[in-house]
């Protein structure tokens, strides 16, 4: 099928220009594939009285396209045969599989025999010629391709895992090693590769063990790990026709997890965010709890000056009353005064022992 590459603005104008009925009748898509899409990629749509209020020349609003979106921006969108049915399966996965087994440029052919290998296939080869002739040796330093198959299917898992290098590189993507896993490095996104053989298990006829495993001939690709962890395995399809797939897949893959990392990185900013904004509050409160209790305290202070003041003044009028203001009664009231303006924060008289 053939297909059509559209950016984010190019569909964005497409969709408020035509119809979904028109737009299922171009393209491969349901109304609900169009809409899924839309919404994948950050593109509002018409509501169901825009192509109305169109059709009657009557004022009509065009939401704006979110310009912030960071994604992807490239939309493949398979183009309507003739004659094809609306409900075509077209998956992300498919789509991009027809994309790659469209490319003419592209390795997608296993060859009978091992041509221009890759470094990492030969390396390989040299490695497993070199534990032919010593079962004992070994050497982890080497960065060869994850393989574990009988000596006799060898050959076969040379050639598969060489084709699907060298498909990996045509697509711009790039194969290291790191702590002894093999990984495909897709927009910088890691996911770990690895091609084993099938065992099937089978009663033993040694006494000291119960079961024996037997290697099958069928292989077994596996990618991503943990959640992400997919298995490839031969069939009625044999590894060697799933190539254009496989690639899709690991493609689609990273793209997810860019998606997923860089909505973590969103959450993280909006929890550091709020974090921040939390830690503010907080301080704030706290600053406006520690000024409060400091006017509360300064103001309990003055009371108290003001209390002092009282009594000074009452001790005064006693010994004016009893006639015995004395000097030395005098220089008590005038000493208790400047006690007083010193405690008094509206004054804060210094004083010279009070104040050490």
């Amino acid at each position: 099928m053939a297909t059509a590459e559209l950016t984010r603005k190019e569909l964005y104008d497409l969709v408020w220009s035509t119809s979904l009925s028109k737009l299922t009748q171009q393209y491969a898509l349901s109304n609900d594939d169009i809409k899924k899409i839309c919404k994948q990629f950050e593109i509002p749509m018409p509501d169901s009285g825009y192509w109305m209020k169109l059709k009657f020349n009557k004022t009509v609003e065009k939401e704006k396209m979110n310009n912030s979106y960071v994604g992807e921006d490239k939309i493949i969108l398979t183009i309507r045969e003739e004659g094809s049915d609306i409900n075509t399966d077209q998956s992300e996965l498919t789509i991009l599989t027809k994309q790659i087994l469209n490319d003419k440029k592209a390795p997608l052919v296993v060859p009978k025999r091992l041509t221009n290998p890759d470094i990492l296939t030969e390396r390989t080869k040299e490695y497993w010629d070199k534990r032919h002739k010593d079962r004992f040796y070994y050497d982890h330093s080497l960065f060869i391709l994850p393989i574990r198959v009988e000596q006799r299917n060898e050959d076969r898992a040379l050639r598969f895992m060489d084709t699907l290098i060298k498909l990996i590189r045509h697509r711009g993507h790039d194969i290291i090693r790191r702590n002894f896993e093999t990984i495909v490095v897709v927009d910088n996104i890691e996911i770990e590769i690895d091609l084993r053989e099938a065992n099937k298990r089978v009663a033993s006829t040694e006494k000291y063990r119960d079961y024996d495993y037997i290697p099958t001939g069928e292989f077994i690709l596996k990618t991503g790990k943990y959640w992400r962890i997919k298995e490839w395995r031969d069939s009625k399809v044999k590894l060697e026709d799933q190539l254009a797939k496989i690639v899709a897949k690991l493609e689609i893959d990273a793209l997810r997890e860019k998606d997923f990392q860089e909505e973590i990185r969103i959450n993280n900013l909006k929890y550091e965010e709020k974090k921040q904004i939390e830690e503010a509050i907080k301080k704030r409160r706290e600053d406006e709890v520690k000024k409060f209790n400091k006017l509360l305290a300064l103001s309990e202070q003055y009371n108290k000056a003001q209390l002092i003041r009282q009594y000074i003044e009452a001790e005064r009028q006693k010994a004016v009353k009893e006639n015995c203001l004395t000097t030395e009664k005098q220089e008590w009231i005038d000493w208790a005064n400047d006690k007083a303006n010193w405690y008094d924060p509206t004054i804060n008289k210094p004083d010279d022992i009070l104040d050490v």
